[in-house]
């Protein structure tokens, strides 16, 4: 009986090996980024113009792994930059509370955040507020990455079926400010079309 017992175990094991890492590929793809032409001003649906608030539209970033979507950056090199993620996780978001869902995947990103502390990627993350607004869920940390403290915007909105979440990173000093006006615009790009 032991015999057999270990002679299942080292199956299972072997067969571990096997199917891991084919498992494995899959749920971890590469994303692929690529440029959006410049007279483009949406991608599957959603607006992004060239601009916003100050802020040029830089690559699309395909993730290529179902429900995680894709996002855009936005940036003023050596000052401020956002990411612009669309994605829906795999759920059907037309059937909970909008606003109960933006705000656990407001909470969700902190937890990543507190993930990167851990795993060493920022050396400190504070979050100074957090909030729920009419327009999204909202956290304002600030993040010390390789000895530099920046001021960083989690912004959460459910938009026509999707997450629409923003992560804004700025060293400027009115942060709030442009932070603020950055969601509130792309917020308002979002309720034209």
């Amino acid at each position: 009986m032991s015999r057999l017992l270990r002679l299942l175990g080292s199956w299972s094991f072997s067969l571990g090996l096997i199917l891991v890492p084919a498992f494995t590929s899959q749920a971890v793809a590469d994303p692929v980024r690529s440029p959006i032409p410049a007279q483009v001003t949406q991608v599957d649906g959603y607006p992004f113009p060239s601009k916003i608030a100050g802020l040029a539209r830089g690559q699309k970033v395909d993730y290529n792994v179902p429900g995680l979507g894709f996002s855009v950056r936005y940036e003023m090199p050596g000052e401020s930059w956002a990411d612009i993620y669309i994605y829906d996780l795999g759920q059907d978001l037309a059937s909970e509370d909008p606003r109960q869902l933006a705000a656990e995947q407001r909470d969700s990103a902190l937890s990543d955040i507190k993930a990167h502390v851990s795993n060493g990627t920022y050396q400190e993350a504070k979050v100074v507020t957090k909030a729920d607004t009419a327009s999204y869920a909202k956290a304002h940390l600030s993040i010390t990455q390789k000895n530099t403290t920046r001021d960083s915007f989690v912004f959460v909105t459910v938009a026509k079926k999707n997450f629409v979440k923003i992560r804004y990173t700025t060293s400027a000093k009115n942060a709030d400010r442009i932070a603020e006006q950055f969601a509130s615009e792309y917020v308002r790009q979002l309720g034209q079309r």
